[in-house]
């Protein structure tokens, strides 16, 4: 780091210098990042994260109560957690990538189990939600912090069999090219590495059909199950069965 400002004990500004290169990459409102002026966004549906308020209101108006409405019964956050957590088989002493970590609740559930022994990296292209996603990691006790980079899960910038395990809560749904994410994934994660996904399938009633080819518009897709599998078997993957709950699936896979 060249200098930098802590608040609370974390950083929030300040430059991070790349060893390899000396190129600097700036440090702000508590996420490092890679992009600089590129947005990073491939559609509408991405474009609407960069809306001011988009990160603060996203968890306390969508995100608590989003799998309750979409599997048709109670499904809180805490489950949800369980469930990827279990999928990615969480490891003390290993560092995890987050894939479209918005405000970062995979990234802090992950955060919470590891405690001191091992490290979460979320990674958003909106300044919005990792904005907010500091702000909520400011709430949990030292040793338990995520750290937030704003980078391009079609292109990351990181080296290869880096991450012991990769989540994925939502956003497959509204990459541009999820095939490139999952290579990409594959690239980065070690031999017998993990990753969990939480995505939406199609539905199956009509009105449920019509809905989602209106957000489709904005570059939201929707998938089939066999879908789901084939993307994680081309990419090198060995995939889990799918479980589902309406048009919601879990998905775990591990790497090839």
């Amino acid at each position: 780091m060249d200098g930098g400002t802590e608040q609370d004990g974390y950083l929030t500004s300040g430059l991070a210098r790349d060893p390899a290169t000396g190129r600097t990459y700036p440090v702000k409102d508590g996420y490092l990042d890679l992009l600089g002026r590129r947005t990073g966004a491939d559609n509408v549906a991405n474009l609407t994260n960069f809306l001011p308020g988009a990160g603060r209101s996203y968890e306390p108006l969508w995100r608590r109560r989003s799998l309750t409405l979409l599997t048709g019964r109670k499904f809180a956050n805490e489950q949800e957690l369980v469930k990827i957590r279990d999928l990615v088989r969480v490891e003390r002493g290993g560092l995890y990538l987050d894939l479209g970590c918005s405000a970062g609740l995979y990234s802090r559930g992950l955060a919470a189990s590891l405690g001191d022994r091992g490290d979460v990296l979320g990674i958003d292209i909106s300044p919005s939600m990792l904005k907010e996603a500091a702000r909520r990691t400011r709430a949990l006790r030292p040793g338990a912090v995520p750290s937030l980079a704003r980078a391009d899960a079609e292109a990351l910038p990181f080296a290869d069999g880096a991450f012991a395990g990769a989540v994925c809560g939502g956003s497959l749904n509204e990459f541009g090219d999820p095939a490139r994410v999952l290579r990409e994934t594959r690239r980065v994660l070690a031999p017998g590495g993990r990753i969990a996904i939480m995505g939406l399938l199609r539905a199956a009633s009509p009105r449920g059909r019509r809905l989602q080819r209106f957000l489709s518009t904005g570059g939201i897709r929707f998938f089939e199950e066999a879908q789901v599998t084939s993307l994680l078997d081309h990419a090198g993957f060995d995939p889990d069965p799918l479980e589902v709950h309406n048009v919601v699936f879990f998905a775990g896979a591990t790497r090839r």
